[in-house]
């Protein structure tokens, strides 16, 4: 396991502590660790600069988050009306590319929600976690470079999710990978897969409609970094 890191916040005058969480036991991500999935602009847990999207939450004021379900963090991070102790701890994670090349990274996951603790909403498809990446509690998500050559049937996969979607301001995931297609042919884009960026350019905060009119643009060879 990596360094552990204490991190002490306070509540703002709305009592959040600026920061969201996404996994638990049972949770809609399946059994998981606790991380953290967003970290409000401007709110207690950006400002301390002490926590990154995709740490892993230890224990709050000494209790350990092993084992609990989400709604019991949830309440456990709204219990204290003063100070909050966290001990979080944040893995190194791969990035993988097309020729087999792996280098050390530190990335970073990008939640869908801002506010206190609200779970990610999902459609009922496999997420990044569901793919078995966390069938050891201790493995980080995997970053992947993929490339795509489209042909004739297209780039063969559909997404979910985007800025204003029906289930909030969430991030891009694969929801199919089609039979036919690009994606396919690859074989290393899943369902459930985070999408990142399309030949270098984010697709973070965008809305369903222009993810889509990215990928849709997007010629010949194409360049996808994802969250797996």
């Amino acid at each position: 396991m990596s360094h552990i890191r204490v991190v002490e916040l306070a509540h703002d005058a709305n009592g959040s502590l600026g920061l969201s969480i996404a996994g638990g036991v049972g949770s809609s991500l399946g059994d998981t660790p606790i991380l953290v999935a967003n970290l409000t602009s401007g709110g207690p847990a950006e400002r301390s600069r002490k926590l990154k999207v995709g740490d892993k939450i230890l224990s709050i004021n000494g209790v350990s988050t092993d084992g609990m379900n989400h709604e019991q963090v949830v309440n456990l991070l709204k219990s204290s009306t003063d100070s909050i102790t966290l001990q979080v701890t944040q893995g190194e994670q791969t990035q993988v590319s097309v020729s087999g090349r792996t280098s050390s990274t530190r990335g970073s996951t990008r939640g869908s929600t801002s506010g206190m603790t609200p779970e990610i909403p999902t459609v009922r498809t496999p997420t990044p976690q569901e793919n078995n990446v966390f069938d050891d509690e201790e493995a980080p998500p995997q970053y992947k470079t993929i490339t795509l050559e489209r042909g004739p049937d297209g780039l063969g996969f559909s997404i979910v999710g985007g800025h204003g979607s029906p289930h909030g301001d969430l991030p891009i995931y694969v929801k199919n990978v089609f039979s036919k297609g690009a994606a396919s042919e690859n074989g290393l884009l899943k369902r459930g897969d985070q999408i990142l960026t399309v030949n270098g350019s984010s697709l973070e905060g965008l809305t369903h409609e222009e993810a889509v009119n990215i990928l849709k643009n997007a010629k010949g060879s194409v360049i996808m970094n994802v969250l797996s």
